[in-house]
């Protein structure tokens, strides 16, 4: 197949075009993938969870207090109660009952505080524990941040490459005769490209020509297409 010099250069360069536009391609895919992105989105969901499940604690616990102090404040002031009536009875047998009555209350308002006291250190701990785990979903949230603009700009850059390596495809393709242009499509389409012949290798496979491949390769014209015998690729002398 005829194909000048200027035709066989456009040939390689198509070749190198269509190699750096799978290569862009699979950068791509990994970068879509994003598996830094995505393992901060789980690490951020992971947060998410133990944020929940400490307020749903700490909400729990809220209103364990206050159902403490709420028990604890009726307590009281039954104890303000009995204390007054004992000081106004003048009946022996009633203020005994009533002293009673008050050493358990006296008891049950001791038990309360100290229950409260349980319950107010672990409000504090969850607090402190809540405070951590929203310190680290702001550092998450920054990371996930940061990697996500990472992804839109690598994508945007290498999908803009790709856009000029389609137009200047074309533009390759545009300047062989349809012919050539055919014949390399279907080579292309086989996974077979183009290759400078450097001394006796063909650099397409990086195989060193020998024999009946390397004659064929010598008796081709140089107004010709020279493939090589190993691979098949198109050899640009």
């Amino acid at each position: 197949m005829k194909a000048s010099s200027q035709h066989q250069e456009t040939l390689l360069d198509l070749s190198r075009i269509d190699l750096q536009l799978r290569r862009n391609q699979r950068l791509i895919a990994d970068i879509e993938a994003g598996a830094e992105v995505q393992a901060a989105r789980q690490n951020l969901l992971v947060n998410s969870e133990q944020l929940l499940s400490v307020r749903n604690d700490l909400d729990a616990l809220q209103l364990e207090l206050r159902r403490a102090e709420t028990d604890l404040e009726l307590v009281e002031g039954r104890i303000e109660k009995d204390q007054v009536r004992i000081q106004q009875s003048s009946s022996q047998k009633d203020i005994q009952g009533m002293q009673n009555e008050l050493q358990s209350l006296l008891k049950r308002k001791g038990e309360l505080e100290e229950a409260e006291i349980v319950l107010l250190d672990r409000v504090q701990l969850l607090n402190e524990k809540l405070s951590v785990i929203q310190i680290e979903r702001e550092e998450l949230q920054k990371k996930l941040a940061v990697l996500e603009n990472e992804q839109t700009a690598g994508l945007a850059k290498l999908n803009s490459g790709q856009q000029l390596l389609r137009e200047n495809r074309a533009r390759d393709l545009q300047n062989l005769s349809p012919e050539l242009a055919e014949h390399y499509e279907k080579l292309f389409a086989k996974g077979i490209g183009v290759g400078k012949l450097s001394g006796l290798v063909c650099d397409a496979c990086g195989m060193t020509l020998s024999g009946d491949s390397l004659d064929s390769v010598r008796n081709t014209p140089m107004d010709e297409l020279a493939h090589c015998g190993e691979c098949g690729a198109i050899l640009v002398r």
